[in-house]
C-alpha cells in the first residue's frame, strides 16, 4: 500500500460505504450522492449514524441545500466529515449551525504487516478479572447498542442508537453480514465494544468503545488486538480506521500509518 493521498482515500471510501450500508439496513432511500459529497440517512435521529462525507471543497450553500436542509427538515442531527486537504470555511459553516468537533486521524495498514502482539496489554495493565472477547450473536445486538449508548453525550442520541441495534435483530444475518460486532466482557459484564466493516477494498474499524469506569485497565487494548487477529484471518489486504489524535499511538505500534486528517462537524437542529 502506498501511504499517501490514495491511502487516505481508502479510509474515506470505507467511511462512506459504512455510513451507506448502516443506513440502508433501515431506510430504503438511504443514500444520495452529488459531485463531492455523499449523504446517508438511517431514518433515526442520530448524528452517529446519519452522515455526510465530503471529499472536495464546495460552496456553503451547496452543503446547506444538499445536507443541512435535508436533515433539518427531518429534525435530525448528522455528522459532516470533510476529507479534502483544503479545509472548508469554518466561519461560514458555523453561521449555518455546524459545530466544529475534533478532527480524526485517518489511519491505514496492510493486514499482512500488522504487529498484533504490539496491541497487547503492558505488564502494568490489570483487567481485575477474567476478560473474554467474542463475536456478538443476534440476541446480543441490543447489548452491543447499550455499551455504545452509555458513552453518548445526550439521552436522545443514546436512545436512537439503541433503536438501531435493536432493529438489527429482525434483519436477516445475510443482509448485515458485512458488519461484524464484538464485545469484551469482564467477569461476564459487557464493558467494551468494537466492529469490523467490510467494504469492497478494505476492512474498517468502528465503534471502539470502553465504558468509562473500565478504562485504563488494558481492556481496550485486548479488544483491539482481537480485532486485528480477526482482520488477519480475513481475505482483506487493508485495514483502516479513524481515531482521535491522542489515541493513535497504539495503532502506530501495531503497523498502521497516519495518512491524513478528516475534519468533523456536528449539526443539531
Amino acid at each position: 500500500m502506498k501511504y499517501s493521498l490514495s491511502a487516505k482515500n481508502l479510509v474515506c471510501r470505507n467511511l462512506e460505504a459504512h455510513a451507506s450500508y448502516c443506513a440502508g439496513l433501515l431506510n430504503p432511500n438511504h443514500t444520495k450522492e452529488i459531485t463531492g459529497i455523499v449523504r446517508s440517512d438511517t431514518g433515526l435521529l442520530t448524528s452517529r449514524l446519519n452522515q455526510a462525507v465530503s471529499n472536495t471543497v464546495m460552496l456553503p450553500r451547496i452543503l446547506q441545500r444538499f445536507a443541512l436542509d435535508y436533515f433539518a427538515e427531518r429534525h435530525s442531527p448528522f455528522t459532516l466529515w470533510h476529507s479534502a486537504s483544503k479545509p472548508l470555511d469554518d466561519d461560514a459553516l458555523a453561521q449555518l449551525g455546524f459545530q466544529r468537533k475534533q478532527s480524526q486521524v485517518a489511519m491505514a495498514a496492510e493486514v499482512q504487516r500488522l504487529a498484533v502482539q504490539g496491541a497487547g496489554p503492558s505488564e502494568g495493565d490489570l483487567t481485575g478479572g477474567e476478560l473474554e472477547v467474542s463475536g456478538v450473536k443476534k440476541e446480543e445486538l441490543a447489548t452491543y447498542g447499550e455499551v455504545l449508548a452509555a458513552e453518548c453525550s445526550s439521552a436522545q442520541e443514546a436512545a436512537e442508537l439503541q433503536k438501531f441495534y435493536t432493529a438489527l435483530v429482525a434483519i436477516p444475518e445475510q443482509r448485515r453480514a458485512r458488519l461484524r460486532f464484538f464485545l469484551a466482557r469482564l467477569e461476564g459484564v459487557p464493558v467494551a465494544a468494537g466492529c469490523l466493516f467490510a467494504s469492497a477494498d478494505a476492512l474498517g474499524l468502528y465503534d471502539l468503545t470502553t465504558l468509562q469506569d473500565y478504562r485504563g485497565r488494558g481492556i481496550g487494548r485486548r479488544l483491539f488486538r482481537h480485532l486485528l487477529e480477526q482482520a488477519q484471518a480475513s481475505h482483506h489486504r487493508s485495514l483502516v480506521a479513524l481515531v482521535p489524535a491522542e489515541r493513535q499511538q497504539l495503532p502506530l505500534d501495531c503497523g498502521f500509518f497516519a495518512v491524513g486528517e478528516v475534519a468533523r462537524y456536528l449539526f443539531t437542529p
